[in-house]
């Protein structure tokens, strides 16, 4: 599979496939630019300053699980043509439209730990236009402010509690290389 460098804002350099990026229109641009260049040879390196390398990293990783997911399931997801149809009145289809499907809303239970880290991503995920890791996190937001109150909501916010949920270790690449 080809890969290619990414130079964080931070100045970090991580690797990544070509064909996640393409899930970015941002990055897919710059792919497309770099191709134009003369100098696209393998050892080229694509400025990525939108991105700190932590979010970089754990966005590209929930991509390709979400994709290794996709594959073993066989399953379609529903674009946003699709999304768009349902009507606002049927929340009780919640969970179709949420996409919480076991496999999916049990990987982003675990991905999705810490709150100021999570704001951060979903930051660089709408600069970086990867509208999939967007719409994944709305859903989550949207599942897990469920049968929470304002107050207590803010109470977390004030007191700090930032912890999500416990982080599952299994979750994340130990090696600090992106796969």
């Amino acid at each position: 599979m080809e890969t290619i460098k990414l130079k964080t804002k931070d100045g970090k350099i991580i690797t990544a496939k070509r064909h996640l990026l393409k899930k970015s229109s941002v990055l897919e641009k710059k792919l497309e630019e770099l191709a134009e260049e003369a100098s696209s040879e393998a050892g080229t390196i694509m400025n990525v300053p939108e991105a700190d390398e932590n979010s970089l990293r754990n966005i590209l990783q929930w991509l390709e699980r979400c994709e290794r997911t996709t594959e073993s399931e066989g399953s379609r997801t529903i674009d946003a043509s699709e999304e768009a149809e349902i009507p606002n009145n049927q929340e009780q289809n919640m969970d179709r439209n949420t996409g919480s499907g076991e496999t999916g809303s049990t990987f982003d239970k675990e991905y999705f730990t810490n709150f100021r880290q999570f704001c951060v991503m979903i930051a660089v995920a709408n600069r970086l236009r990867v509208q999939e890791f967007v719409d994944a996190a709305v859903r989550f937001v949207i599942e897990w402010k469920q049968n929470k109150g304002l107050d207590e909501i803010r109470g977390l916010l004030e007191r700090q509690e930032l912890s999500v949920r416990p982080r599952n270790p299994a979750a994340t690449d130990s090696s600090g290389e992106q796969m």
